[in-house]
């Protein structure tokens, strides 16, 4: 590591030169003033239907990957003006901590991601026996590091990390997977707005709008608590005002729930949770 740097065991690459920041005491520093609510677009994707379900529902394929080629496209013209106005490229950091292959595979989609619209990359690469301490020191360092924009620390983490506690040193401003207390809870506060929004839930809005699929006074069942899609779906889901269920994934008959729902739909398409007989499996 360049500049004397007290991290062992970091391996660096992609934006070069980093400096050295021994500690990660101090706070990240709030905005004064948050940012306008994101407005995702209501462009419409044809659904394909892949056949029917009891009491004639029809199932439906959304198309992602022709939503996805949508935005990366928009935001890659968006880069290129806002580089040819600044001459400088947004900057996204990825911390990984130890080799999991799960890890790498989707740090490596997001690195293609990335490459194709024209941010710049840097991974920081820490040992799995590396400390907290030490991981505190790297986060810190991206927080104060201004060719860093946003910050992505791979999770899971293992298990003697404290995750909580990472996330919540990660700058607000910089909170890209939008997990930071104060961006879960602007999210979850009618009126109020998040600096970023985890985008697994961002992901599930975005694609219902743009199927112009109504929402708004609908009921919602909402499968799994976790803090990466669950909540933070339900949040936005409360936001846009639906009569919203959370349910367990362990709870029997959640089926049940899933076809008492009301949104989302669209025409005769009803996005739903089909349990197939026999099974404890789930589809969509």
């Amino acid at each position: 590591m360049r500049g004397g740097s007290s991290w062992v065991g970091v391996v660096w690459r992609g934006l070069g030169k980093k400096t050295s920041h021994s500690s990660y005491s101090s706070p990240p520093k709030y905005p004064s003033v948050l940012p306008d609510a994101w407005i995702p677009s209501t462009k419409h994707h044809r659904l394909q239907s892949s056949g029917i379900f009891p009491s004639g529902h029809t199932a439906a394929i959304i198309d992602g990957k022709s939503i996805a080629r949508d935005i990366r496209f928009r935001i890659a013209g968006e880069i290129r003006r806002a580089k040819a106005a600044t001459g400088k490229s947004p900057g996204l950091a990825v911390v990984l901590v130890g080799k999991r292959r799960d890890s790498k595979t989707c740090i490596n989609i997001k690195l293609r991601a990335c490459d194709e619209i024209g941010i710049a990359t840097l991974i920081a690469e820490l040992p799995e026996n590396c400390t907290e301490t030490e991981l505190l020191d790297v986060v810190s360092g991206l927080n104060e590091d201004p060719s860093v924009h946003g910050i992505i620390v791979q999770l899971p983490l293992p298990q003697h990390l404290d995750e909580e506690k990472i996330m919540t040193v990660v700058s607000p401003e910089k909170d890209v997977d939008g997990f930071h207390p104060l961006n879960m809870g602007n999210l979850a506060m009618r009126g109020r707005e998040p600096l970023f929004i985890p985008c697994a839930s961002k992901g599930c809005i975005e694609l219902l709008l743009r199927l112009g699929v109504e929402i708004v006074g609908k009921k919602s069942v909402v499968i799994g608590r976790s803090k990466i899609v669950g909540l933070p779906t339900s949040f936005l889901l409360q936001v846009i005002s639906t009569f919203l269920l959370i349910q367990s994934i362990f709870v029997s008959g959640c089926v049940i729930y899933c076809w008492s729902a009301e949104a989302p739909r669209n025409g005769q398409h009803r996005t739903c949770i089909h349990q197939k007989p026999g099974t404890d499996n789930f589809s969509s």
